[in-house]
């Protein structure tokens, strides 16, 4: 799709409700995030949207929501351009920017925002933290913008700063890995083992695939080499091995074994009840997370009774990602092959 033919669409479907309008122009855009041509899809529902507004409305939205002369997401990928530029105070000045306006507007008010990336971080958090039902959807991912200049900062040792906006990120969606990794980082620059090990737990309850469940558990067995057992940390890096093959870890794991040998310690890769022991030592989540495998099957199952089948295909996929189970997969196979049936016969009339 491209932009003439999606604007032609909305213009077709507005109401002259300015608030049914918004709604249903927030869910266009969500929708086109997905094409391949979604960033000028977006920009084009964007300005679409606030060509809408009255013009009170228009000039809250450019305080809320405008960096200078851009949207804040324009002013991001901005700024994601000079982080890859290596150009890291240019790109510092536009995410405090950022970060300052969402501070000011989305953090400190009555309403409580999350960047929820999908549906089911959505219910991932409603399982969680089933008391907590007032919220809104941020307009942008505030998370992934302040991760950004979390990282930013500590790339330009501004490390008490850094950590103060990773905490924030966090906030924005706190079921989310991501977050988690940035401030796990930040602990193993300081050196802060405690809070390392209690982010690793918090990381390995909300971890929905097998490279973020690699990655945790690889931050575990750096805590327990730190910390100087040896035994837990070969655990830990052959258990994120298993998830994920990865070089670097697998020469984390030959430095702990050589240790080990120097200490008269002999490894032998693990059992099951010694990786489960190892789990326990540390009060760790067990991986995958049974509770959230659970989850996404019983998503899966209420999306296929709904007839949701996109939504299904998602919750599956996320249940495939934990378990890498083949009767999985195979439900996977026979729904896209069902989606793509019921394509080619629309197709043809």
């Amino acid at each position: 799709m491209n932009v003439t033919e999606l604007m032609a669409q909305v213009r077709l479907e507005m109401t002259g409700n300015l608030q049914k309008d918004m709604q249903h122009l927030a869910d266009v855009a969500e929708d086109v995030r997905r094409e391949p041509n979604a960033e000028e899809l977006l920009e084009a529902v964007a300005k679409f949207a606030f060509e809408c507004m009255p013009a009170e409305a228009r000039e809250q939205m450019q305080e809320m929501m405008m960096i200078g002369d851009k949207p804040m997401d324009q002013a991001f990928r901005a700024a994601s351009t000079l982080i890859k530029e290596e150009k890291l105070e240019e790109a510092e000045t536009i995410l405090k920017a950022i970060s300052d306006k969402i501070e000011k507007y989305y953090e400190n008010g009555d309403v409580k925002y999350f960047s929820f990336r999908n549906p089911f971080e959505y219910h991932m958090y409603r399982h969680f933290y089933p008391d907590d039902t007032v919220f809104e959807r941020a307009p942008y991912d505030f998370m992934q913008y302040l991760i950004a200049y979390g990282y930013v900062l500590i790339d330009n040792h501004k490390m008490q700063e850094a950590h103060a906006v990773l905490e924030r990120a966090i906030k924005f969606n706190p079921i989310s890995a991501d977050a988690y990794f940035e401030l796990a980082e930040y602990c193993k620059i300081g050196n802060n083992m405690p809070e390392l090990l209690q982010i690793c737990r918090d990381t390995l309850r909300y971890c929905t695939t097998a490279d973020r469940i690699a990655r945790a558990l690889a931050n575990v067995g750096f805590y327990c080499y730190m910390t100087n057992d040896f035994q837990s940390a070969a655990v830990f890096y052959f258990e994120s091995i298993r998830f994920r093959p990865s070089k670097a870890v697998e020469y984390e794991l030959q430095d702990v074994v050589r240790r080990m040998n120097t200490f008269g310690m002999k490894f032998t890769p693990p059992t099951h009840g010694q990786t489960i022991d190892a789990y326990e030592k540390y009060a760790l989540t067990k991986q995958p997370n049974d509770e959230l495998v659970n989850l996404a099957l019983m998503m899966a199952n209420s999306a296929h009774d709904q007839q949701r089948k996109d939504l299904e295909g998602l919750f599956l996929r996320t249940a495939y990602d934990l378990t890498n189970n083949e009767e999985i997969k195979a439900q996977m196979d026979a729904l896209a092959e069902k989606i793509e049936a019921e394509k080619n016969n629309a197709e043809k009339g």
